[in-house]
């Protein structure tokens, strides 16, 4: 007898997980067979990550609330009062070489940490993590307060985390912010893909060179979420997923036209020689552009600040919601609101 098993392996803790009991049953008894293990049985916790799951209405929650009140604590803030969003919008940070900050590790320290739980469980916090980022090297007073203005975000939302269930097949948003980096006037990249109502894969960086217009920001950024697309749906069909064309969320008719025009002009042709396997796997049916509203676009907190209400709907897009344990370890947690510092 056959059964379909996965086995994700960080350094020697493993999770076992299996279409079928006996499946899971069987590896667990190879394993012990050769080695001396410890089963912990159901999965609750790994590698600091919260495991949530209500087998009632088959949802599952991954969060991280004991890592970041264990930064709140080594940046004296476990008290500090919340702020509604990481970064306020229309903030702008840039590099100015004045007030710089006496120890830079310590920023260093603190956005890691941060950059740690972006990619992990908080995609919300992925623009402003990645904006703190740019500044690694020397950063200022005013770039400390920007990243402990993301810790104040997230002592007030110390229980969100991605949010699983459903059957929904792999979907794909892409956006792009033109010239918002102040420095160097490049822009920033959102992607994020969903799958089974949360997300899988998402990042926000800003891209390597100056694009000349918002189409050329937006084709770039659809040339990045067309490669993530074709790994992920590789990896899908090694685990005997087979979606087809992968839909993918435009908000730029520039692009789009780009994307399904098989000319080319001189004011593109720069980017239509880079980017041209956005149009071939297009063509291939591996993914499918289409246009979505600009008040439907979920990669715009990928791009920009968001002020506090578009945040609100960001996180409910992308399936960023409440711990499904936030109850019963809210004695442990402690009130979110309490006190200032």
């Amino acid at each position: 007898m056959h059964w379909r098993v996965f086995i994700l392996v960080y350094v020697d803790d493993l999770i076992v997980a299996g279409e079928r009991f006996a499946g899971v049953q069987a590896i667990k008894s190879g394993v012990a067979a050769k080695f001396e293990v410890r089963d912990m049985g159901e999965v609750k916790d790994f590698v600091g990550i919260k495991v949530m799951r209500d087998k009632k209405t088959k949802k599952l929650t991954l969060s991280n609330p004991g890592h970041i009140m264990a930064l709140l604590q080594a940046f004296g803030m476990a008290t500090c009062t919340p702020n509604k969003t990481a970064t306020a919008s229309g903030v702008k940070l840039s590099k100015t070489g004045e007030n710089l900050l006496p120890d830079g590790n310590r920023y260093a320290e603190l956005v890691g940490s941060l950059f740690y739980l972006s990619t992990t469980t908080r995609p919300d916090i992925a623009f402003s993590v990645g904006v703190l980022s740019r500044f690694m090297s020397c950063p200022e007073q005013n770039h400390m307060r920007a990243a402990k203005g993301v810790l104040r975000n997230l002592r007030g939302t110390t229980r969100l985390g991605v949010m699983y269930g459903g059957n929904e097949a792999l979907q794909g948003y892409v956006d792009a912010d033109w010239a918002g980096d102040f420095d160097g006037r490049r822009s920033t990249t959102g992607i994020f893909f969903t799958l089974n109502g949360g997300p899988i894969s998402w990042a926000s960086k800003r891209q390597s060179t100056a694009a000349t217009s918002t189409a050329e920001a937006e084709d770039v950024a659809a040339a990045m979420e067309t490669k993530e697309a074709l790994w992920l749906r590789k990896l899908l069909l090694a685990l005997g997923v087979d979606g087809g064309a992968v839909p993918m969320g435009e908000g730029n008719q520039s692009c789009l036209a780009l994307v399904n025009n098989p000319e080319a002009t001189g004011r593109t042709k720069h980017v239509d020689v880079a980017y041209h396997m956005v149009r071939d796997h297009q063509a291939r049916g591996d993914v499918a552009f289409y246009f979505i509203p600009s008040a439907e676009r979920p990669a715009d907190g990928l791009t920009k600040p968001l002020p506090s209400p578009a945040l609100t709907a960001f996180r409910a897009a992308v399936g960023v919601g409440e711990d499904l344990g936030a109850v019963a370890r809210g004695a442990e947690l402690g009130d979110p609101h309490l006190g200032e510092c």
